[in-house]
């Protein structure tokens, strides 16, 4: 009886791991429901950025804007890209991307940004500040071409700060702020007719795919 007893519960508990091993939602969990801890050393938890890997992509850069009070659309402008992901020490990162919206291919420069990535692929990074050796920051950019002032989560320091997610094949980032224009832009008919009635949310983003 004794012995019998022993197969049985062998026998269940080899059910259980194969349980366990076959679940669509086992990756890091117990079967029990709760969370195992994966170490930053993990080999699970820095496979995909581990420091000297690189990626290329190709995608889209996406410029949208719109009104706060009723969702209208003004501005829906995606450009092609193309960009390499280098992951360096400690989880930082290196993304340089270009944009390629025609014509003369000097006018499109490649521009280098770094960031900090999660285990679990969540990122952040931000525009050099200042963008060029000549003291000129993203931000600047954005209020002279747009006439506009600009606030909100998405600026810092006088730059962008993007927030995404990478997880070995898609690459998205985004920052948000909000704007108002006042007054007529000559310098703004490539994006949107001025003034413009009321605040505005503004993004800059990427949607890239690993190639």
């Amino acid at each position: 009886m004794k012995n019998l007893k022993r197969i049985l519960f062998f026998i269940a508990g080899i059910c259980l791991l194969m349980a366990c091993s076959k679940s669509d939602n086992f990756w890091g969990d117990d079967c029990l429901g709760n969370k195992a801890k994966i170490g930053k050393d993990h080999p699970i938890a820095n496979s995909k950025y581990a420091p000297g890997t690189s990626y290329n992509l190709s995608g889209l850069a996406l410029y949208k804007t719109w009104k706060v009070k009723d969702g209208t659309l003004i501005q829906d402008h995606p450009w092609p890209c193309i960009a390499t992901l280098e992951f360096l020490e400690g989880r930082e990162f290196k993304y340089t991307f270009t944009e390629e919206r025609g014509g003369d291919p000097n006018d499109n420069p490649s521009l280098e940004c770094l960031g900090k990535i999660s285990a679990s692929g969540i990122l952040t990074f931000k525009f050099p500040a200042p963008l060029w050796p000549d003291g000129l920051y993203i931000t600047d950019i954005i209020r002279e071409h747009a006439c506009a002032k600009i606030w909100g989560e998405g600026i810092n320091e006088g730059t962008l700060v993007f927030k995404g997610k990478f997880d070995g094949t898609e690459f998205t980032a985004t920052a948000k702020f909000m704007a108002l224009i006042e007054e007529y832009c000559p310098s703004a008919t490539d994006l949107f007719p001025t003034p413009v009635d009321g605040p505005l949310r503004w993004i800059f983003g990427y949607d890239l795919t690993v190639d």
